[in-house]
């Protein structure tokens, strides 16, 4: 009778120290999982543009996150306790601020323009350079197989005599 008393005292007491520990690990994992969120959203003070998650303004007597990002996360983390999703949470903040509220524009309608044009970009740029570098590599084969056939190209006269008189007018001053 004493052993069962003690072992149900013993699985009393585990029971009450085990339990409050997922709850615990929700808490501690919710502000994290606000600022992973607060990441993909800018803040919105205007004096930087850094995501919400990460807004520091360093420098002077003010070092850390302004209040517009301490309450963007604040609002992140109840939304997160209300059991929103992430998709929704980021929703909100676009109807409530606009696209202009994420760190990186939406892969989606005209925003894909802004994903796309740096791979056109690059693949244009790199057309143009190996366009120009065949142009040039091919500018002195064909100036040596000139001097080889032994055929100079052909200067008129008349810019031949003009070459010449300038070259006197500038060695006899």
């Amino acid at each position: 009778m004493i052993k069962l008393r003690s072992f149900r005292i013993a699985i009393l007491f585990l029971t009450s120290v085990c339990l409050p520990f997922p709850a615990l690990a929700a808490t501690a994992e919710q502000p994290d999982r606000a600022h992973q969120i607060g990441a993909k959203l800018k803040c919105m003070c205007g004096g930087c543009s850094e995501s919400a998650g990460g807004c520091y303004h360093i420098g002077g007597a003010f070092s850390g996150p302004c209040d517009t990002a301490k309450s963007m996360l604040k609002e992140v983390g109840s939304l997160l306790a209300k059991g929103e999703t992430e998709t929704q949470i980021l929703h909100g903040f676009e109807q409530e601020f606009g696209l202009s509220v994420y760190i990186e524009p939406p892969k989606t309608g005209f925003s894909l323009l802004a994903w796309i044009m740096p791979f056109f970009y690059l693949v244009a740029g790199t057309l143009l350079v190996v366009f120009v570098i065949n142009r040039w590599s091919k500018r002195p084969k064909q100036q040596q197989q000139l001097a080889v056939a032994g055929k100079a190209p052909a200067v008129s006269l008349e810019y031949l005599a003009r070459a010449r008189a300038e070259s006197a007018r500038d060695t006899d001053d």
